[in-house]
């Protein structure tokens, strides 16, 4: 029996990312998916994103893919681009190819596997994936907290009173997989399981291995970061 496997948030760490598919040693008929932000901020972006595609593995769009593919866009513009990249994101720009270009905007926003689906950030219960607004089309990539209305609240306005979005996700659209939003442990709610362990920050990567696809039957399996290439979050 197949299994599905979908891992964290990689930024770049190829090593770490190598050694937690040899520690996992997927079968021919297993599903590998990544939750996005494949690229930046680690030594290895380009060397991860090739390594994903000759490897034949899945991803969703996550917010920084996002952002070098709407960076590309604004270039083909005589306008001035509106959108600022740090160094590691010039590097990654002035080294990508036009295959690496056609796999990033060949990225969806979510993956489904029966009643387990995979997005980047998160999703309001409000969200139907199959039919999002261009402004919930970036939540699904950028959601981390809600106020107590359940509105989006922005990266760094969070307050005491915010809630982070999985802890009060119904489960309408099944078993969320997602990153994003990284934490020491995996974070294991009812309706989700975030999987993003910080590996660039010198935590860890961690994949979610379900057994058949089936949303109750799964482990952790993680592997320890080298030195941490970032700080933040």
């Amino acid at each position: 029996m197949s299994a599905l496997i979908v891992y964290g948030d990689i930024h770049g760490c190829l090593d770490e990312f190598q050694k937690l598919r040899d520690q996992i040693k997927p079968q021919k008929n297993d599903i590998e998916v990544c939750v996005g932000d494949i690229i930046t901020k680690g030594s290895y972006s380009l060397e991860t994103l090739r390594y994903i595609q000759k490897n034949g593995i899945l991803s969703v769009l996550g917010n920084h893919e996002d952002k070098i593919i709407r960076y590309l866009k604004h270039q083909e513009s005589p306008k001035k681009n509106p959108i600022n990249l740090d160094n590691d994101e010039q590097q990654i720009v002035d080294n990508i190819t036009p295959k690496d270009i056609e796999f990033l905007q060949s990225l969806p926003l979510f993956l489904r596997f029966d009643d387990i689906t995979v997005v980047h950030g998160g999703l309001q219960n409000s969200m139907v994936l199959e039919n999002l607004s261009g402004r919930e089309y970036q939540k699904l990539l950028r959601l981390r907290y809600l106020d107590q209305e359940g509105h989006f609240v922005a990266h760094g306005e969070e307050t005491e009173d915010s809630t982070f979005w999985a802890d009060v996700y119904d489960g309408n659209q099944g078993l969320v997989v997602y990153g994003h939003q990284w934490s020491e442990e995996s974070k294991i709610s009812k309706n989700a399981i975030g999987v993003d362990t910080g590996c660039v920050y010198g935590n860890k990567l961690s994949a979610v291995v379900f057994d058949g696809n089936t949303k109750t039957d799964y482990k952790i399996i993680s592997v320890k970061a080298g030195f941490p290439i970032k700080s933040g979050t």
